[in-house]
């Protein structure tokens, strides 16, 4: 046997295996890749713009609606029935009919929300606010944003998914109420989580430029974006010292335990405020537009 075509018939096999394995290798970066990608996508870019629905007439009645959608807060607004609280409030303030509906999930950030706007778009039907949507709400209250914060998305994230959430709300005719980020305590929010869960959010606060425990930036950035994009003159704004206590240092005649979440009197103060701005907004957008019904 000639020993030469031996040798040059093993080369050709280790060479054809290293080829193999080299693109077995780019396959495999490729596919990280893309995970990476799908990752960023998903937890730190702004929502693709969905096409807006049109969810139809408004009802013929003289019925003042008022939807609520975001996150915990809007969650809670539910569960614990201040629906009909804040319709005791609206009542104080007008003859007329007034029907709250409210909306939302836990943990939400602001792209959740938006998503969670489309029936396509999410699974659960108890946290999809599009049906409250179709029920057209003069008004729409959106809470949103603690979430963004203390999970360190980046303040652009923030502020472009909240654009595209007032909208969608503005394409059908419904009043955005854009209510600015609550006071609450991350440092104590962060310490009822696992260790790995706070390192890995502090590990994004260094690539997304997110300062821990200041909310100043997000609150500054929703205020230059309504400005910047014209939306401000569409929406109507509700800082947070509008029915926040001064010093109120996360008092439990307020707040829960948790520092994050308000309690039912908070609440209360909470909707008390929310009526009463929503109603003098409504008489002077009435007096200033025969456009508006009765």
């Amino acid at each position: 046997m000639n020993m030469g075509r031996v040798y040059r018939f093993l080369d050709k096999i280790r060479r054809r295996k290293k080829l193999w394995w080299s693109f077995a290798f780019l396959a495999l970066l490729s596919y990280l890749g893309y995970i990476v990608y799908l990752f960023i996508d998903r937890e730190f870019l702004v929502a693709d713009e969905l096409p807006f629905y049109d969810v139809g007439p408004r009802p013929e009645d003289d019925t003042l609606r008022i939807a609520m959608i975001g996150d915990s807060w809007a969650e809670y607004h539910k569960r614990d029935d201040c629906d009909t609280l804040f319709e005791q409030y609206g009542k104080r303030l007008t003859s007329k009919p007034i029907k709250c509906m409210s909306r939302g999930k836990g943990g939400a950030k602001s792209k959740e929300v938006y998503y969670n706007m489309f029936r396509s778009q999410t699974q659960e039907y108890s946290i999809c606010s599009q049906p409250l949507l179709e029920e057209h709400p003069d008004y729409c209250v959106i809470m949103v944003g603690i979430n963004d914060t203390w999970k360190k998305r980046p303040i652009s994230y923030f502020t472009g998914n909240y654009r595209l959430i007032i909208r969608l709300l503005l394409a059908n005719k419904i009043r955005p109420v854009v209510m600015e980020i609550p006071d609450f305590e991350m440092g104590e929010w962060l310490n009822t989580h696992r260790k790995r869960k706070r390192q890995l959010y502090r590990l994004y606060s260094y690539f997304t430029g997110v300062v821990e425990d200041d909310i100043t930036p997000f609150r500054d950035g929703l205020r230059k974006m309504l400005k910047d994009t014209g939306l401000g003159d569409s929406v109507l704004f509700i800082p947070a010292d509008h029915w926040i206590p001064q010093n109120h240092q996360y008092s439990e005649e307020i707040y829960q335990p948790d520092h994050v979440h308000i309690n039912y009197q908070g609440y209360h103060i909470l909707d008390s405020c929310i009526a009463s701005e929503i109603m003098n907004d409504y008489q002077k957008r009435k007096e200033l537009s025969p456009l508006i019904e009765n």
